[in-house]
């Protein structure tokens, strides 16, 4: 009669193995990915950086906001204002599509300005005002600055 339990233990494996029922945990289906689109928005600010609620900051996180549901990138970059042509030049060459500009200090607008119009097909978004070019996309600085950041570059991916 020791066979009984035996035969009950190969049992219930069997029916285990039969109905699909064991203690080893499947992997999940996998899940197609959306790839990333190909669109970078590239913040350059000054030494400031991303001081907490200044207005970088603020656009820092409306960029985020908007590339992320879009799987596109961003990225962000610090210079002084001695260096700020060649951080945008570098930006450029790096295939940001967009470039935002966050910055109070005016050589920041200048080389905005500069670069606009040296690559017309490159787009700029210039935080607190409005550039002279027609790629220069003026954002003022103040309310809901975030939200309008986010906007502003889910528009520019949108088109791009």
């Amino acid at each position: 009669m020791r066979s009984q339990p035996v035969i009950r233990v190969v049992g219930t494996l069997l029916l285990a193995l039969l109905t699909g029922c064991s203690s080893a945990h499947s992997a999940p289906a996998p899940t197609a990915t959306q790839p990333f689109i190909a669109f970078n928005a590239c913040l350059i600010t000054d030494a400031t950086g991303l001081a907490p609620g200044s207005p970088a900051a603020q656009v820092w996180a409306g960029t985020q906001a908007a590339v992320d549901p879009l799987h596109a990138r961003a990225a962000y970059v610090t210079t002084d204002p001695a260096k700020v042509d060649s951080a945008i030049g570098g930006l450029i060459l790096k295939n940001c599509a967009l470039i935002i500009s966050a910055s109070a200090d005016p050589q920041f607008a200048a080389a905005v300005d500069a670069a606009a119009k040296t690559h017309p097909g490159q787009h700029f978004l210039l935080v607190g005002t409005a550039g002279a070019a027609a790629n220069v996309r003026g954002l003022e600085a103040g309310e809901n600055l975030q939200e309008r950041a986010r906007q502003a570059v889910t528009e520019s991916a949108e088109g791009h």
